[in-house]
Order: structure tokens, then C-alpha cells, then sequence
């Protein structure tokens, strides 16, 4: 069911250490109107928001033609947990093209349909504690005031009970623990937004899944990183990847990680993810009205070290540099400069200067075209996180 993926090696040995992704992406909602409830409607973004998650995945060494792979800064790189499989149900349910060209179908995300899908992907990831599992969602999503709630796309078919179309995030993940061994990292695009319904309701949505609390945990490794705070919403652009995801990928895209113990490569855990992810979202809104996007609280268990992803170059950091007042910005320039005094500049004329550079020691400031105002300059800085800016204040 909405297989887009499987590797040769799961093919011969299922139980093989592997990633495995299960992307779902909400959008149509046909039977919203006619449930009543006003609060949703339907989305543009979560399809795009899948397949753009999709492509990631799928543009590496793992599910590319040998010499066509895109490296480890835009595409998906583990060697520890190579890609296994990856299902994708979407709605409105279009083939889908990879980035090899291959067309396939995908499946409506119903409930059903995403409990029967969420069931095969624990299968895959077995009792295998070197495997890694990953769960991706963009659509609707709604709050009691503490717990979050993930909206199926079939919400509505059953008009006396619409609300059989929604699953508990927290008590899904608390029973998939208690299944797998395999370290899990749960990413869900979707708003937290109180629902006045939701808590009039006599009786909570349940899990995915069956499951009970006083089970021991096959795994302590896991992670849900929310794309917001609770009570709040999340935003996407109108026929656009979402805030949220169109973030992840940023940081995903070269711009964070940690040395690996054996020094080859950066390990990209959750933590490294999250504050990654967070700088993206920020600067995607520092001009932005209204109500600003935040991660909301990451829950889960462990140090949240284990790698997600491999990047094999050392992390680059974006460096948007501009300066106040604007008024000075058609005569204004910004540059950065490495150990060696190499100098590189770029002018302010159409906006903040933006450059991308590897993590490390750097220098960098602000002068102007005539000697209109004096230089500004900040030497020998440690550039770590995934994004820096810097506003120089002309008096």
C-alpha cells in the first residue's frame, strides 16, 4: 500500500538494518462541510509538503542509478541505516514521480488506510535496535489543550461520529515504542490550535495503534518534533511546501550535525535537527506579520544523538547580513573573511546579503561603496549554528 521504494536488500532479508519512511500527506478533506466543522478546511500543502520529503529521500545514493546520486547536502545519506523502504499516502492521491523517473501510484490517507500503512512499517522496522524509522505528516491537526490530535483525511464519512478520523499522537507513539526496537523519529507538520469540539467530546480520539502503558519499551530512542506550540496553528504557503517542512529541509540541506566519533562525517540527530530546523523558520518569517511560527515542545526519550542522516562535509552556516538604516543599502556592502584574509563581498542593493560557508572561524562586516559611512567589522567569530545574522546599526 503506497509503496514508493524498497531496496534490494529488504527485498532479500526484510530484517536487514534499514531506514524506513511512511510519509502522509492530508490535504483534500472532502466530507469537512459536510461534518460541520467550520475550523478546517481543506489544504493545499501536505501533498507537496510529502513529496517534497519524498524526494529527499529518494535523490541519494540509496534509490538513485549509480552516478546520479545528489550528495549528502541534498539528498539522504546513512550508511549505518541505508533507505529501505518508503510508502507515501497523499490526498489528493496523484502518481508520483521520483527522482529517478520511476511513476507511482499513492494511496488516499484514510485511516484505515494509514493504520494499515503505519502497521507494515513497524513490521519492516522489526525488533532490529540499528534500524531507524521515520514518520512524516502534513494536514490537519487539532489540541485539547495538551495533547495533540492528527486529522485522517476521511474525517467526516461518518457524520454521527466524524471524530473516528482522528488518532492521539502521544499515546500512537507510546504504543510503537513498545513494538519496536528501532530508533524512531516522528515529524508532524500540523497545527496544535485548541478545539472546542475536540474536548466536548464525551469520549478521546485513540492511538494509531493498540497498546498499553505498562509495557517495557523495546526502545528509548525516540523523538517527536513538532512543527508548533501548543494551542497555536501552522502555516503554509497556498500551493506550497509548508513552514515546517520547507525548514526541516533547509536544515537538512547541509546546515547542521555533529562529528562522528571515527571522524568520518556528521552524525544528524534530532537535537542537531531541531535547532537547525528552528533557525530556518525564524529567518523564513523575520519579515512576516502577524503570528510568527515556533517548534513546539520535543518529546521523547534518549540523547537524541542517533543519526537521522549522514552529512559527509563539514556543516555550512547562512550568514544574512544587512544593515539599519535601509536607507543605506544601495551604497552598502557586506563581506566575509576567512584565516587568510580571502575577502568576499556582495552588495545590499536588493535586499540582506546572504552567504553560505562551512562552520568555523570566521570574519565579517559592512562598509560602503564611497566611504559613506565607516567600516563596521567583527573579527575571528565562531560560526556553529545553522543560521547567523547580523544587523549593523549605521549612526
Amino acid at each position: 500500500m503506497g509503496i514508493i521504494f524498497e531496496s534490494d536488500t529488504i527485498l532479500q532479508n526484510p530484517q536487514a538494518t534499514a531506514t524506513h519512511v511512511l510519509l502522509v500527506g492530508c490535504g483534500e478533506y472532502p466530507h469537512l462541510a459536510a461534518a460541520g466543522f467550520g475550523g478546517l478546511k481543506p489544504l493545499t500543502s501536505p501533498r507537496l509538503s510529502a513529496e517534497a520529503m519524498a524526494n529527499w529521500f529518494l535523490s541519494g545514493p540509496d534509490a538513485m542509478p549509480v552516478g546520479l546520486a545528489q550528495p549528502s547536502d541534498r539528498a539522504f545519506y546513512n550508511p549505518e541505516a541505508p533507505l529501505g523502504s518508503l510508502v507515501m499516502l497523499t490526498s489528493p492521491a496523484q502518481p508520483y514521480q521520483a527522482p529517478s523517473g520511476a511513476v507511482s501510484p499513492t494511496t488516499r490517507p484514510t485511516l484505515a488506510n494509514i493504520r494499515a500503512a503505519y502497521l507494515q512499517w513497524l513490521a519492516r522496522l522489526g525488533a532490529n535496535p540499528g534500524s531507524r524509522g521515520v514518520f512524516h505528516f502534513c494536514g490537519h491537526g487539532v489540541s485539547d489543550g495538551i495533547s495533540q490530535y492528527l486529522v485522517a483525511d476521511d474525517f467526516g464519512d461518518l457524520p454521527d461520529d466524524p471524530w473516528s478520523g482522528v488518532f492521539h499522537v502521544s499515546n500512537t507513539c507510546q504504543a510503537t515504542i513498545r513494538k519496536t526496537a528501532a530508533s524512531l523519529f516522528f515529524l508532524v507538520d500540523a497545527c496544535m490550535e485548541l478545539s472546542e469540539e475536540l474536548i466536548n467530546q464525551i469520549d478521546d480520539p485513540l492511538a494509531l495503534i493498540p497498546g498499553k502503558r505498562n509495557g517495557p519499551p523495546q526502545t528509548t530512542e525516540w523523538a517527536v518534533l513538532r512543527a508548533t506550540t501548543a494551542n497555536r496553528l501552522a502555516y503554509a504557503p497556498q500551493d506550497g511546501v509548508a513552514r515546517f517542512t520547507a525548514a526541516l529541509l533547509q536544515a537538512l540541506g547541509g546546515h547542521c550535525g555533529s562529528q562522528r566519533a571515527d571522524g568520518a562525517g556528521f552524525d544528524v540527530g534530532v537535537s542537531d535537527l531541531r535547532d537547525a530546523t528552528a533557525a530556518f523558520l525564524a529567518l523564513s518569517q523575520q519579515m512576516a506579520t502577524g503570528e510568527r511560527q515556533k517548534l513546539g515542545q520535543t518529546e521523547g526519550e534518549g540523547d537524541w544523538s542517533v543519526a537521522m542522516h549522514v552529512q559527509t562535509q563539514r556543516p555550512s552556516v547562512l550568514v544574512e547580513m544587512d544593515v539599519q538604516p535601509e536607507g543605506y543599502r544601495p551604497v552598502a556592502r557586506a563581506f566575509m573573511e576567512d584565516a587568510a584574509q580571502q575577502r568576499d563581498m556582495k552588495t545590499l542593493a536588493g535586499g540582506p546579503a546572504r552567504f553560505v560557508k562551512e562552520q568555523g572561524e570566521w570574519s565579517y562586516g559592512t562598509n560602503a561603496q564611497n566611504n559613506e559611512y565607516p567600516e563596521q567589522f567583527y573579527a575571528r567569530q565562531f560560526l556553529t549554528r545553522a543560521v547567523h545574522t547580523c544587523r549593523f546599526r549605521i549612526p
